[in-house]
């Protein structure tokens, strides 16, 4: 019986005690992981004397050198960043933030280097590989993670480090090909899209979660969950409305946002305007902010979910909405061609930033019937645990998988 991997996770990218769903995805990966490999995890909180005094990143203070989170114990060493300023600095800060926890552990039985994001994580991660001979691996989570809108040296360093890199993991094909056309990383990749909660997103009656939420039964209801950004798309859906509300059977539909303001900013102004402008005031609903335990409730409330973003990784609200056996509408970024293609009726994927296109896919789902039960139960396999087997298979080490 062979022994389990020793696997070394480094990831900018986590959550803590004061940002738990920041990066909660990668976690979720890795907890699954740990099934399988012996886990190891480090996340390096940014720090300076300038921190304490900019309000965003006070609570950063607070974090633990060391906490559980969910079953996984993870570091959190400093490293030193000024914030929005020279962040070449953070090559080698990063590097002694990680060498500080990796120097007290038995680093030299580690047999795979994994990393969760690009920047500062792979110059530490090629230098970790290098010194203890061992794989070094790195998964894309989002086009921002290449940095081509960087003016520094970040662009340069991430496309230098995907050439050393020994496997790329990307989480969708658009991801991969400019990886590779960045750094010609087509023979080391391979595409795996995360994996979704099923314990926590599954079917319900839709009347029963119309009940809790104090929402009409006669509503036709699309329903759009993120930050108020501009490029999470919804003045793409609220620029239909108009169209929607006058097809035949269709005049009581409502789109309900949940979500608040992002660290990109916040939208509402702009939403709002058009909104007044066109008379929708009775057809929009800004929720704000909604626990995560509760958006299985609105999930299975809605009649179609609608991700109109202009980029993403692999959303995870899409996912999640789709395992409740909502039928959606979505955007064709980040994964969502391999989400949609996954299982047959689950929706549509459109052209990114088609407005045309999305208002029409909505009133053809928003019209018609859809078998939810029979959609949750065909997309119920897409787990943490088949995410987690999935990459654990690309590791060609040791390895036994179930």
């Amino acid at each position: 019986m062979p022994t389990k991997l020793k696997i070394l996770a480094i990831s900018y990218l986590f959550p803590n005690s004061q940002q738990p769903n920041h990066g909660i995805f990668v976690l979720n990966r890795l907890k699954a992981m740990s099934n399988y490999a012996d886990i190891t995890v480090i996340n390096p909180i940014a720090d300076s004397p300038l921190h304490k005094h900019i309000d965003k990143f006070k609570g950063l203070q607070n974090i633990p050198l060391e906490e559980e989170l969910h079953g996984v114990h993870v570091y959190h060493p400093r490293f030193f960043s000024i914030p929005g300023h020279i962040k070449s600095i953070e090559v080698i800060s990063y590097r002694r933030a990680v060498w500080s926890v990796v120097n007290t552990l038995s680093a030299a039985d580690f047999d795979l280097i994994d990393l969760h994001w690009t920047f500062p994580d792979l110059p530490t991660g090629a230098w970790l590989s290098k010194k203890f001979n061992i794989p070094f691996h790195v998964t894309l989570r989002g086009m921002e993670a290449f940095h081509l809108q960087d003016s520094g040296l970040r662009k340069h360093i991430v496309s230098h480090y995907l050439k050393k890199v020994d496997k790329v993991i990307s989480l969708s094909e658009e991801m991969a090909r400019k990886s590779n056309e960045l750094a010609n990383t087509a023979s080391k990749t391979v595409v795996i899209r995360n994996g979704v909660d099923t314990d926590k997103f599954y079917h319900l009656e839709q009347n029963e979660c119309r009940g809790k939420l104090n929402l009409p039964l006669h509503e036709k209801i699309i329903l759009g969950v993120g930050a108020l950004i501009h490029r999470k798309g919804f003045d793409l859906v609220i620029q239909g409305l108009e169209k929607i509300i006058a097809t035949a059977g269709l005049e009581q539909t409502k789109f309900y946002i949940l979500g608040s303001q992002g660290p990109e900013g916040d939208y509402r102004k702009e939403l709002n305007q058009f909104i007044e402008q066109h008379k929708l005031q009775k057809h929009v609903v800004f929720v704000g902010a909604v626990a995560n335990s509760e958006l299985i409730t609105w999930y299975n409330a809605a009649d179609v979910f609608c991700l109109s973003s202009r980029g993403e990784g692999s959303p995870n609200v899409l996912t999640e909405a789709l395992a409740c056996g909502t039928p959606a509408v979505a955007t064709n970024v980040g994964s969502v061609p391999e989400i949609m293609n996954s299982e047959e009726n689950l929706g549509f994927y459109v052209e990114n930033e088609n407005q045309s296109e999305i208002t029409n896919r909505l009133i053809d789902l928003l019209a018609s019937d859809h078998d939810r039960k029979k959609q949750a139960l065909s997309f119920e396999k897409y787990t943490w645990d088949w995410c987690a087997k999935e990459v654990m298979k690309c590791t060609k080490l040791n390895t036994v998988i179930k």
